[in-house]
């Protein structure tokens, strides 16, 4: 299946991992840019050629769609927005950490740092993890939505009709588009062709509020996205999928070998995440290791929502046990 002619692909590159991000032009009436990439010099000179390579400027965006707050996907939207005057639109769940950036960012460092204490990663780790994330936060400014886009609200690219459907699981707040009659999914980091999208363990909406379990909503999302008619996604890293009920299902099958391999290990004695992590992944750098840890307890929700593990408080650390 071909994307329409008025959507297109222009790849950008990041300072992260993951490598380049996929953002969509759609032309026509509104001129609009779903995602935008890291406030990072290579990634706005791409843009800035990809753009004119179609024959449009910054300056000539009418709307500019972000489809959740990871500076990879919103890092020159401020900029854009201000360049362009376009509307910034995305789910009410990302307002806070668009808008209030810094006050945001910081909340989220003193609740990662807790979490990966009681986690039981030793305090140089967590310190070197921290000192990273915070390095991260120049890839982002500040950036105030001009309107919400929640599940079910229809939006127009390219003279068509796009469905947004808000997927948790990657992020609370992650949403993708879909064009039923195209059988088309603009899928975000919802899913991805070549990895296995993390997602990634959140504070609580409300000071003192239970923690959210994303990788249930990423389950359920997935399982949302078989149950649909798509024929293609296309998404925020890698090339298109043109099996998408196929990748489902290795997804699936994924996190339940990683959740079995979890119930194998805590069947031979209790530990905490940190101890978990380096069981499945010894080797890891500290940011990558603070990504296993936010997948390790993925996991474990699910294997806790299922009745199989359950955890307690030994001091300021948490140890998991199988049931």
């Amino acid at each position: 299946m071909k994307t329409p002619s008025y959507l297109h692909a222009i790849a950008l590159p990041t300072p992260f991992p993951v490598g380049d991000v996929n953002v969509y032009l759609a032309e026509g009436e509104p001129l609009t840019l779903v995602d935008t990439g890291p406030r990072y010099e290579p990634a706005r000179q791409a843009l800035h050629e990809g753009l004119a390579a179609l024959g449009y400027a910054p300056a000539d965006l009418d709307v500019i769609v972000l489809t959740h707050p990871h500076s990879d996907h919103c890092g020159l939207a401020a900029e854009l927005a201000a360049a362009s005057g376009a509307r910034v639109l995305t789910h009410p769940l990302n307002v806070s950490q668009l808008a209030d950036y810094a006050a945001e960012r910081t909340r989220r460092l003193a609740f990662y740092a807790a979490l990966l204490a009681e986690a039981g990663v030793p305090h140089e780790v967590v310190a070197s993890i921290d000192s990273i994330r915070r390095g991260y936060g120049r890839f982002a400014e500040p950036v105030t939505p001009d309107g919400m886009l929640e599940e079910g609200m229809v939006l127009s690219l390219g003279g068509e009709k796009w469905r947004v459907l808000h997927t948790p699981g990657h992020t609370s707040g992650l949403i993708c588009l879909y064009q039923p009659e195209r059988r088309l999914l603009l899928s975000s980091d919802h899913l991805l062709r070549d990895v296995s999208s993390n997602p990634f363990v959140e504070p609580p909406l409300e000071t003192g509020g239970a923690r959210p379990r994303p990788l249930l909503d990423y389950i359920a999302q997935l399982q949302r996205v078989v149950e649909m008619d798509v024929a293609l996604a296309l998404p925020g890293h890698g090339p298109p999928i043109d099996r998408p009920r196929e990748l489902v299902a290795e997804r699936m099958a994924f996190h339940q070998a990683r959740a079995a391999a979890l119930l194998a290990r805590l069947q031979q004695g209790p530990a905490t995440v940190y101890e978990l992590t380096l069981a499945l992944f010894p080797h890891l750098d500290p940011i990558n290791r603070f990504l296993a840890v936010s997948e390790v307890m993925g996991h474990l929700d699910l294997l806790e929502a299922q009745g199989q593990v359950m955890s307690r408080c030994e001091g300021s650390l948490r140890i998991w046990q199988a049931c």
